[in-house]
Formats: C-alpha cells, sequence, structure tokens
C-alpha cells in the first residue's frame, strides 16, 4: 500500500477548522506534517493531541511575507517522512467523505502521478458554495496531490503569495483529474471577510501593483451562491459494474 503524507501550514487555526482536518487526515493519511507558521494561539496544544501529527513551529510568520519560502521549508519537512504520495490540504479545507473510499485507489496505481481536485468557497455560511465570476469552481482544477520523487528539483515560483502548493518541477506530472471536492471554509465565516480583503489587497498591491479583480469581489454585495449537494461516488470507485 502506498504511504500518504499530508502537509498542512497552520497559523492560529484552533478556533477555526483544524480539529476537522486533522481528524480527517488521521483517518485519510499515514501521516500529517505541520509546520506552525508562529502561531499565538492553542493551534500547537491541538496538534500535539494527534498522534499521526508531526509537528514543527517557526518563530516567525512567514506566510505573510513569502509563502513560497514556508511551503519549500515544509515540503522539506514532509520528505523526511518517506512518503509515496503527498496530499497538499490549508488547515480550512476537507475532502468529501467519501475520500476514505476514492483515495485509496488513487493512489495504488501507476497510470498517474498527480491528482487535482476543484475546490468549493463555502460563503458566509456552511451550507452555501459561492459560483460566481473567478469564484467559479466548476471549470477549475488545483493538483493537491502527486506521487513524491525525490529526484526532482523542490523549487517554488519566486513569489510571496499565490506560488502554488507543490514544486515547478511537478507540474508537468501526468494528472487525474478527480470529481472529488474540496469543502474550502476559509470564507464561510463573513465577519473574517474584511480582514482577509485587507491582507489579499496588500499583497496584490506588492505583487501586481493593482488589486485583482477576484479581490476585490470578497466585498461584492451581488454573489451568486448555490447550496451544497452531497455526491455519491461512482459505481467503478466502488467496484459496482465489474
Amino acid at each position: 500500500m502506498s504511504r500518504i503524507v499530508s502537509m498542512l501550514p497552520v497559523h492560529n487555526e484552533a478556533s477555526r477548522w483544524l480539529r476537522q482536518v486533522l481528524d480527517q487526515l488521521s483517518v485519510l493519511t499515514d501521516c500529517t506534517v505541520v509546520y506552525d507558521d508562529a502561531s499565538t494561539d492553542e493551534t500547537a496544544w491541538l496538534c500535539h493531541t494527534y498522534g499521526k501529527v508531526r509537528y514543527y513551529r517557526g518563530d516567525f510568520p512567514w506566510f505573510q511575507k513569502d509563502e513560497a519560502a514556508l511551503r519549500q521549508h515544509l515540503w522539506q519537512l514532509v520528505g523526511y517522512e518517506e512518503p509515496d504520495w503527498i496530499l497538499a490540504l490549508d488547515a480550512d479545507e476537507l475532502l468529501e467523505d467519501r475520500a476514505l473510499v476514492e483515495l485509496p485507489k488513487l493512489v495504488n496505481q501507476n497510470d498517474f502521478d498527480a491528482v487535482a481536485f476543484r475546490i468549493f468557497d463555502f460563503w458566509k455560511s456552511m451550507d452555501q458554495i459561492r459560483i460566481d465570476g473567478a469564484w467559479n469552481p466548476w471549470n477549475r482544477f488545483s493538483p493537491l496531490m502527486v506521487r513524491y520523487d525525490k529526484m526532482l528539483a523542490p523549487v517554488w515560483m519566486a513569489q510571496p503569495i499565490h506560488c502554488g502548493r507543490f514544486p515547478v518541477s511537478y507540474r508537468d506530472r501526468v494528472t487525474f483529474y478527480s470529481h472529488l471536492r474540496v469543502q474550502h471554509y476559509g470564507w464561510a465565516r463573513g465577519e473574517e471577510h474584511l480582514s482577509k480583503y485587507l491582507f489579499y489587497r496588500e499583497r496584490d498591491l506588492a505583487v501586481y501593483g493593482h488589486v485583482q479583480p477576484h479581490t476585490e469581489s470578497v466585498l461584492s454585495t451581488t454573489v451568486t451562491l448555490e447550496p451544497w449537494i452531497p455526491l455519491a461516488s461512482p459505481g467503478w470507485f466502488e467496484g459496482k459494474g465489474e
């Protein structure tokens, strides 16, 4: 069986979705490598309650200045766990429950070396997703799981934000586009939107010289939402029709 190691950057996540994420990853993966970006809450304590977590903590926050440096360091820590596959999620992301059935079949095969998923943003709610403009997830897949190859260079794009979750050298991997969805709860609390908007606005100005339309739309008063509807696994994942 393939060994799956998840990589998880965290910062002050104890009162958000970290417990749910670690609960799920403790079932789905063999080990979760957590890099704590200088949290000041109970994130460290929470991580230490999970036997499958390998916890590392930095003394100063990297993410606010250089996300690529943070992810590159985390990648190095993951390599120490000798993974076959690496799953890269954030501390406010969950795979659908049917991942328990589907993930083992995705990694125990020889036809592809990466898996891409669609990320659905829950918007000011735990049961509605945003589907307008650049937030529409239906046709946009993000590689979040790769077969580990220690011979590939562990180098990220040289930009401080939106640098991708894997090294540049992994971008040409043969990819499977999964119908498994990622539930992203980072925008589920409306009271956090203004502070998050200001954070990304500042980063946009620093990197691009202007605020991206995607960022500006965070504060839009006219957004398109639809209810989250659970989906069943296709028959061939469950062994039906074989």
